[in-house]
């Protein structure tokens, strides 16, 4: 059974921009993104592990597509994947 995918604030936040800023660079490039994006988190709800540790419990992959680090935690008793946060890989992340 799949891993429910949940999105903190700061993620969604982080969708919003990288959407926002690819629409800027073309039209209709947001859209793109956003099914790249979908299509990398409903594989990553079925191989929640495929990501690597970067620190503490937070792991990480990359969208296929656009240059973007998704960080998230597995909470494994719940069954869940939590997004932390979408940054692109050229961005620094504030914490």
């Amino acid at each position: 059974m799949p891993f429910e995918i949940i999105t903190t604030l700061n993620a969604r936040r982080d969708i919003q921009q990288a959407i926002d800023w690819e629409n800027n660079r073309s039209a209709n490039l947001g859209e793109r993104f956003v099914e790249y994006l979908h299509l990398k988190l409903t594989s990553l709800s079925v191989t929640p592990f495929i990501g690597s540790v970067r620190y503490e419990n937070v792991r990480c992959t990359t969208t296929d597509v656009f240059q973007y680090l998704i960080h998230y935690t597995v909470d494994v008793e719940l069954q869940q994947i939590i997004i932390t946060r979408v940054l692109h890989t050229r961005q620094k992340p504030i914490w």
